[in-house]
């Protein structure tokens, strides 16, 4: 006899709609015999199994998406190992934009060892890095400070933006590879026949290098190029020309520059008065730090430091006092670095008990 395909299914279980158990029959799970709650529990264990499985394997046929999701959650070791098991499986589907995500997940997390391996990775399916990318890898290359892999990455890029030539010169000049970081400039203003024009990022590295070679004709052609570029008048520049001159030892022509800026910041000030210190004018960075007082600019911990040692340097003791005053007015006097100069400033005037008051103070 032929069964109805409109026939409803027969269910077990009591609860079913459909159930041909009566009313008196809907017993919760735990009043039946032990044997059927076993073999329950391990059908329902292994119906989670299958479940986790299929969400695994779902997440593997988009890796990209998934990759994504792991470094916006910052698990940064899962990712590597999902990569290394693509990698082990010759699945080389992996996008871009996730490669971007990673290399700035492992930047941020300042994790090196991960960070080659990914690049490992990379250098198995590309042959050439693009300009996103490349610039990626250049970024936490230069912040993790392997610039050995930073300039190979940048020899691989298929074209450079000012941000390329930027971080590398950033990173030579940081490292103390002021050479490389003058030879890079000098490449990126004619790269092409073209060149890059310099920025407000570009100036300050370059100037920097050249006050740590103390080289003066080269810091003097880079102010030219600062002037022609049209950067005069910005603050960050400015500033990192007081200090190149500074470190050069040409006190005056940083004055010059001093005195003829529109715009003074607190980093302005202090770079002037710690240049007269450090130059041995202590006279005349001690009149300019009441200049600035008087301007109503607050210095910092360094130049409070550097102002106590001049008190000792000038053998002047009652304004070595009044320095005191004011660093425990503002709080300086609690820093340790504060402390040590005001002891040995004290010490050098032979004011032993001044001293051993700064001592225990501290």
């Amino acid at each position: 006899m032929a069964v109805s395909s409109k026939t409803p299914a027969i269910s077990l279980h009591p609860d079913h709609p459909n159930s041909h158990f009566p009313k008196s029959y809907n017993l919760k799970i735990q009043n039946f015999p032990q044997i059927f709650q076993r073999t329950h529990q391990f059908s329902l264990k292994k119906t989670q199994q299958n479940s986790l499985l299929n969400s695994t394997s779902s997440s593997t046929t988009d890796p990209n998406s998934y990759l994504t999701q792991l470094c916006l959650k910052n698990q940064l070791n899962k990712a590597i190992n999902f990569v290394t098991s693509l990698q082990k499986d010759s699945q080389n589907n992996i996008e871009e934009e996730t490669f971007v995500s990673i290399v700035r997940l492992c930047e941020s997390k300042r994790a090196l060892k991960e960070g080659s391996l990914i690049y490992s990775c990379i250098l198995k399916l590309m042959t050439k890095l693009s300009l996103r990318l490349g610039n990626a890898l250049l970024s936490m290359f230069v912040r993790l400070g392997s610039l050995n892999d930073a300039w190979y990455v940048f020899g691989k890029m298929e074209e450079r933006d000012l941000f390329s030539w930027n971080v590398l010169i950033g990173g030579y000049a940081k490292s103390g590879y002021f050479d490389e970081a003058l030879e890079m400039y000098g490449k990126m203003l004619w790269v092409g026949g073209i060149g890059f024009k310099p920025d407000v990022y570009t100036f300050p590295c370059v100037l920097r290098t050249c006050g740590g070679l103390g080289d003066w004709k080269r810091g003097r052609e880079i102010h030219g190029h600062l002037i022609r570029f049209g950067f005069e008048a910005d603050v960050d520049v400015v500033n990192a020309l007081i200090t190149m001159y500074v470190k050069c030892g040409d006190v005056g022509s940083a004055r010059m520059v001093f005195d003829g800026m529109c715009r003074r910041d607190r980093i302005s000030w202090n770079a002037m008065i710690s240049g007269y210190f450090e130059n041995g004018e202590c006279s005349e960075g001690l009149r300019l730090f009441f200049s600035m007082r008087e301007c109503c600019f607050e210095p910092d911990l360094m130049t409070m430091t550097s102002v106590i040692s001049a008190c000792e340097v000038v053998g002047n003791e009652r304004l070595g006092r009044a320095v005191h005053g004011y660093v425990a007015k503002t709080g300086y006097v609690d820093d340790d670095s504060v402390d040590n100069s005001l002891i040995q400033m004290y010490t050098s005037f032979g004011s032993w008990g001044e001293a051993e008051k700064s001592f225990w103070s501290d």
